[in-house]
């Protein structure tokens, strides 16, 4: 193996091994569509190389970071991660199928994001568990624990938010990834998948057009902008992601201007979308 391939798949083991605790031979498999053994081969020059940084669970069958990784290695950005571990058939702008977990982005991540609190969470995504974890909140300015079944990572553009199921309110909810703190316990198996989220099945069509308020020339440069036919530009989107979406698109208000403004809902489009805001 090249020393590039081999700085590839090292760059993927740390990554994986930062956000997810650890990782096996099946990570490596699936993402370079090698053999197990040639994966297992891979494992063991990474440790060859760096013998102090992984040990073999035996429980979970997959090498977990010791603390002597986390005191050495370098932090890999949450979005790396999610670049290396997206499978290539499957990248697009609105939904990224990763080896292990589904998470929506728009963009790569303008914060950072503490490892030990996302790996007992993608951690519950991927096996389907309920987790018990402390959590804050605008309502509760004191962490709180709470048991949540998340089955989704959101990127709204600006922060991470999480999908889950809330017990204590029981229904979905998204919880904003940075405001999870304290440790994680995991409460067996999940009950309320993502089959079972309304919001999150519900396909919606947001339909957006030029400000009215432009003239004729003016509205053509704004639908060229926006790739815009017949005057329109269809973005189908989960209901769930609505707000998201508007947010991003800087349409969940109504500008004083139509510079500021550039474009809007349709009106059928805003009656379509209106039951999915807060």
């Amino acid at each position: 193996m090249s020393k590039e391939n081999n700085k590839v798949r090292f760059d993927f083991i740390e990554s994986v091994v930062w956000w997810e605790g650890q990782i096996n031979a099946t990570h490596l498999a699936n993402k370079f569509q090698l053999s197990r053994q040639a994966a297992s081969s891979v494992l063991q020059q990474y440790r060859d190389k760096y013998p102090f940084y992984l040990r073999y669970n035996q429980s979970s069958k997959a090498f977990i970071a010791t603390d002597d990784f986390y005191h050495l290695a370098q932090l890999t950005p949450f979005s790396n991660y999610l670049t290396l571990t997206t499978e290539p058939h499957q990248k697009s702008a609105n939904c990224q199928q990763h080896a292990n977990v589904f998470a929506f982005e728009v963009e790569a991540p303008l914060r950072n994001i503490n490892p030990i609190q996302v790996q007992p969470i993608l951690r519950a995504i991927r096996e389907k568990l309920a987790i018990d974890i402390g959590y804050i909140s605008l309502s509760s300015p004191d962490y709180l624990d709470r048991i949540i079944q998340p089955h989704a990572m959101i990127f709204d553009g600006l922060r991470w938010h999480v999908r889950a199921y809330c017990n204590k309110n029981s229904q979905f909810r998204d919880f904003t990834l940075s405001r999870f703190n304290g440790e994680a316990t995991f409460e067996g198996k999940a009950t309320h998948l993502a089959e079972q989220d309304d919001k999150w099945q519900t396909m919606v069509d947001v339909v957006i057009e030029a400000d009215p308020r432009f003239n004729d020339q003016q509205k053509r440069i704004i639908e060229q902008d926006f790739q815009m036919e017949n005057g329109q530009k269809t973005i189908t989107t989960r209901a769930a992601l609505v707000n998201y979406l508007l947010r991003r698109l800087h349409i969940d208000s109504y500008k004083n201007t139509p510079e500021e403004q550039q474009i809007v809902l349709t009106s059928d489009s805003r009656k379509c979308v209106t039951p999915y805001l807060p």
